[in-house]
């Protein structure tokens, strides 16, 4: 058995979302988590939403994976931060 862990970028907005899922190799986000991302409110209301979505991915591979691994989106540690709370008891 091989042990695998899975990484998440928090979203900073829809245009980050858009360079990722076009302009990085290998890198596919949802059709579903790029309309969010769209509806979202510019801004804060962006970053909440991206906040928001890593942390249900965080819940989600917790189940299926050895290990996550959150990176921070340009080195604001204090999102990866947020995201981590998701899962903290």
């Amino acid at each position: 058995r091989i042990p695998t862990l899975v990484g998440i970028l928090p979203l900073a907005s829809a245009r980050n979302a858009d360079f990722l899922h076009n302009e990085v190799p290998g890198m596919a986000i949802p059709e579903p988590i790029l309309r969010r991302m769209h509806e979202a409110e510019a801004g804060a209301g962006a970053r909440a939403e991206g906040i928001r979505i890593a942390q249900e991915a965080l819940v989600l591979a917790r189940a299926v994976t050895d290990g996550v691994y959150v990176m921070p989106p340009f080195g604001r540690a204090d999102l990866a931060m947020e995201v981590i709370s998701a899962v903290r008891t």
